[in-house]
């Protein structure tokens, strides 16, 4: 299995924001696109700064 799942770093702290991620697409204005595995996108404003594909987590800091 190939899917992730998507954490949002914030000032607060880390929160899962989705899970069996299989896309991931750069949007404009700093947003990322996020697809599941049953097609569900959810937009997420932010960057991407690690993917660690061992462990199936994207990391993805909340921009300011």
């Amino acid at each position: 299995m190939c899917e992730s799942t998507a954490y949002l770093v914030t000032p607060e702290g880390e929160r899962k924001i989705m899970d069996y991620v299989v896309d991931i697409v750069p949007k404009e204005n700093g947003k990322l696109s996020l697809t599941d595995i049953l097609g569900e996108e959810e937009i997420i404003e932010g960057i991407l700064k690690e993917v660690r594909l061992l462990e199936h987590k994207i990391v993805i800091e909340k921009a300011i």
